[in-house]
């Protein structure tokens, strides 16, 4: 009978877990993911990955690229360091280049989707920016990965 109980419960709870979406955080100021397409950026991202030995192991590209809408993606971005302005085709525009890197820890052996990310202290809260999937590469434990976001807006 006991068992019959745990079963139950079990049961229960995992139908639970399985059936409700679990949010990893919330961004009470968007909750609209928005493909570049049909946004106010144009993006690009570039990863590179070296191991151990400092080789170069591989590059990849990708415009397939996703933005949070949010007033915090233009305020980082209108703010960073490397932002200037660039003329293009004719207009000027604002080009900003943001540059992470890594070295790769236990877990993963696969890299094809990445995200920036931006903590803010003020508001206490860790906010996405952009979200791009690749066609991907290997990695290994002790790779050094450097991702290159190149963001252009007016």
């Amino acid at each position: 009978m006991i068992e019959l109980k745990y079963i139950i419960v079990i049961s229960s709870v995992t139908s639970i877990l399985f059936f409700s979406p679990i949010l990893a955080y919330s961004d009470t100021y968007s909750n609209m993911i928005i493909s570049t397409n049909n946004s106010p950026y144009d993006v690009s991202v570039q990863y590179q990955i070296h191991d151990a030995s400092k080789n170069l192991v591989c590059v990849v590209e990708s415009t397939k690229i996703s933005y949070y809408d949010s007033i915090v993606t233009r305020e980082y971005l209108d703010s960073h360091p490397s932002r200037t302005t660039i003329e293009q085709s004719n207009d000027l525009v604002n080009y900003v280049l943001i540059k992470d890197s890594w070295r790769q820890g236990e877990g993963d052996s696969f890299l094809s989707a990445l995200k920036l990310m931006l903590e803010d202290y003020e508001r206490g809260k860790l906010f996405s920016l952009f979200f791009a999937t690749t066609n991907g590469c290997a990695v290994e434990s002790g790779d050094f990965v450097t991702v290159y976001w190149k963001v252009f807006y007016t």
